[in-house]
């Protein structure tokens, strides 16, 4: 028998946290991402293209998800989880940033 495939973590391979750059240009602060997902990937355009018209997507889900759990873990103690929350909002505003300044590239 050949080897055996490892099965895909769920998502893709970039919102791997030891592959997130959260610096990419050390000399301006201000492009530095706090957050581990990518909402102007490709990736995420074609999904986003290609979803139904009454399905929701998110390209922040990892941020999301990120949020939910701390305050499973916080008993809901919203001031616990500040720094996730920010880091959705974040992350959401990059995507409609984008989205409305590449409006062509985000529509069927």
């Amino acid at each position: 028998m050949g080897e055996q495939e490892q099965p895909e973590e769920k998502g893709n391979n970039s919102n791997r946290k030891q592959d997130v750059n959260f610096t990419p240009d050390e000399k301006n602060p201000g492009s530095y991402k706090y957050f581990p997902d990518d909402p102007v990937q490709g990736l995420n355009k074609y999904k986003f293209i290609m979803k139904g018209d009454s399905e929701y997507y998110d390209p922040c889900q990892e941020c999301s998800e990120m949020s939910r759990k701390c305050l499973e873990r916080n008993p809901f103690d919203k001031s616990q989880c500040q720094e996730y929350f920010d880091a959705y909002r974040d992350c959401k505003k990059m995507w409609m940033k984008t989205r409305r300044e590449n409006r062509k590239q985000w529509e069927k």
